[in-house]
């Protein structure tokens, strides 16, 4: 470049890509220092929350690798816990308009390994149950797999059904990175409508109100459940088989209707008749205690309701 006319528009041209060049290097070498920086910084944001989920995890971000699997636009972020698993951070909108965050992962079995909310403000004892921390809902998603529907929470729905949408959106993206089983939750069908059957009463009046209790055998589910009957509210534990959509068993936890009137309604021969029940059937009330067994058949409708993803 000597030779050249430093005045040209040639000598110009060459020292201005000269100069491009070495900025190029100088910003790609600058890049390979940072990146690994910035990406550190941003996982130490996120980092608390994804130990929740695999404690002692080694962490990476792979939301850009894997987030066009996410058609719903649920999915927030995608991390790999090298050697355990994925977690997801998914956003969902239930009874409060300003929605709520949370955090869920799989292990590579497959297997839910952690739920937990990030922010929410869900009305409380409603909505807000199904992310109380070490509660009923949170321990009934540790027991599930991809391969198993995510259930309701009865009482909760609102909630609830915006956690199974985004708990599916997750399940969905780990099927596509992993080739595992996935089983979208979706709504059972409810042939219950027929006037007449269980599934058809109205037990407003009855206020019954179920939740998870625990996981036996699967596909059975045990549900706490709560309804008026003619002095009080009674409660009682209603088995499920999922499945078949079914009851198993009726056992009265507590009972505060009138002694020697209502209480024919839990007699043992009584709470006998509703194993196999389904929505789509019929169980008359008991003679003499037909407020006290209306509890007990709102109860079983509302774990049979719970069951199925109504």
């Amino acid at each position: 470049m000597k030779n050249l006319n430093k005045d040209s528009a040639v000598y110009k041209m060459l020292l201005l890509g000269i100069v491009c060049g070495v900025c190029g290097l100088l910003l790609s070498g600058a890049n390979s220092l940072t990146a690994p920086l910035i990406e550190q910084n941003k996982l130490a944001t996120i980092k608390e929350k994804l130990e929740l989920i695999f404690p002692g995890g080694d962490f990476s971000d792979v939301t850009d690798q894997y987030i066009a699997l996410d058609e719903t636009g649920l999915v927030d972020g995608i991390y790999e816990a090298k050697d355990k698993g994925y977690i997801f951070t998914l956003h969902g909108t239930g009874y409060n308009s300003d929605g709520f965050t949370f955090i869920t992962g799989f292990d590579n079995d497959g297997k839910i390994a952690g739920f937990k909310a990030i922010e929410q403000k869900e009305t409380d004892g409603i909505g807000s149950r199904c992310f109380t921390d070490g509660g009923e809902y949170e321990q009934l998603m540790l027991t599930l797999t991809t391969a198993d529907p995510i259930p309701l929470l009865s009482g909760a729905t609102l909630t609830s059904t915006a956690i199974q949408k985004g708990m599916d959106a997750a399940k969905t993206v780990f099927g596509g990175i992993t080739g595992g089983a996935v089983v979208p939750s979706g709504p059972k069908e409810n042939t219950a409508a027929a006037e007449g059957t269980l599934g058809a009463e109205d037990f407003s009046a009855n206020e019954p109100y179920c939740t998870v209790w625990t996981n036996t055998d699967k596909p059975e589910y045990v549900y706490k459940c709560t309804a008026k009957g003619f002095e009080g509210t009674n409660q009682a534990l209603v088995t499920v088989n999922k499945d078949e959509g079914k009851i198993v068993a009726i056992e009265v936890t507590e009972f505060n209707d009138t002694e020697g009137v209502g209480d024919a309604a839990v007699a043992e021969a009584e709470l006998a008749r509703y194993a196999g029940l389904t929505l789509d059937q019929t169980i008359d009330a008991t003679s003499g205690a037909s407020l006290t067994s209306a509890s007990l058949r709102a109860m079983a409708a509302a774990a049979l309701e719970a069951a199925a993803g109504n």
